[in-house]
């Protein structure tokens, strides 16, 4: 890292603490005097530079029209500030549900805005995102921002900025709040077969059989399905093809037991992240099935369960190995 990097660093590091201190963390903040900030915009810069000259020139050949052409100029400039700066005082803004989603899908931090009287030209934004704009704001409304990242685990969108240009755009009202707002992303499902351990020991305690769930397999034949271009040969169902019933594949059911593992050793794979995918799809698959499974993930044991909280339990274990 070179001297003018590290300086950068530095000065951004100072700024952030300076913004802890003037605008702490918190769920919901409403915005007002202490925590607004108001600078022209680049229009507003031209816009005074503009003013200026025409002040000058209207006291260089003492012209009355100019110079009242000068002040009306900077009259309006100085109406903006109020303007602009009430626009967005008072204005509340709340933090919604953290999101959850999939590495290499889009995920959005929704913020709740609510306000007691009509507000115009705000615009959310975030170093990284892509932010939303509000032509109008009535009542109660949300925004977002939304990140698009490969990698798995936590990600904190950092602070949002919230502005507005409103009325002119000669000047601009801001400010950056945490809204404490943590979003996790899953791995990437990845399709695979399903690779299932049965509970024995459990199966013998509880006396259980084998249940009917059945997962795509390569045991019995279960019916026909559309041809997937690309398919083996002998995956297509001449007899049906014959009968006129178009290109059609033979799929095949492995019966389920009715409890089973989900192991990551187990699991083929290339790479760590490889054989997560893998288990992320076989999660969901399982699920979708009403399957009982379990998760194991090196010294990480969850129990065998079904519905949603005990997906969202094994994605967040997927989500979070080796990444805390």
């Amino acid at each position: 890292m070179n001297p003018l990097q590290k300086l950068r660093q530095r000065w951004q590091q100072r700024i952030a603490d300076w913004l802890d201190r003037r605008i702490p963390p918190a769920s919901q903040v409403r915005l007002d005097r202490h925590n607004l900030f108001i600078f022209p915009s680049r229009t507003g810069w031209i816009y005074l530079c503009l003013t200026a000259a025409i002040f000058l020139l209207g006291s260089n050949y003492e012209n009355n029209l100019v110079l009242a052409l000068a002040y009306l100029l900077f009259s309006l400039f100085v109406v903006s500030i109020f303007h602009c700066h009430q626009n967005l005082n008072g204005l509340i803004a709340e933090a919604v549900t953290s999101p959850t989603g999939y590495a290499g899908q889009s995920l959005r931090f929704a913020v709740q805005l609510q306000t007691d009287r009509p507000r115009y030209d705000l615009q959310l934004s975030a170093s990284g995102g892509l932010g939303e704009h509000l032509p109008e704001l009535q009542n109660r409304e949300q925004a977002g921002v939304t990140f698009v990242t490969s990698q798995r685990g936590w990600l904190r969108p950092g602070r949002l900025r919230i502005s507005s240009h409103w009325p002119l755009g000669l000047l601009e009202c801001w400010s950056q709040l945490d809204l404490r707002q943590t979003g996790l992303l899953y791995p990437q499902p990845l399709l695979c077969d399903i690779q299932l351990q049965s509970d024995e020991q459990l199966s013998a305690d509880s006396d259980a059989t084998a249940s009917p769930h059945q997962a795509a397999g390569m045991d019995e034949m279960q019916g026909v399905r559309p041809y997937r271009p690309g398919e083996s040969l002998s995956q297509i169902a001449w007899k049906q093809v014959a009968q006129g019933r178009g290109m059609v594949s033979k799929e095949f059911m492995t019966p389920l037991p009715a409890q089973c593992w989900l192991e990551l050793h187990k699991t083929p794979g290339n790479a760590l992240e490889e054989r997560l995918s893998r288990l992320c799809y076989q999660v969901q698959t399982l699920e979708q099935q009403g399957v009982r499974y379990g998760l194991l993930l090196g010294q990480q044991s969850i129990p065998p369960g079904e519905g949603s909280m005990h997906q969202t339990a094994c994605l967040t274990a997927l989500a979070l190995y080796e990444n805390n």
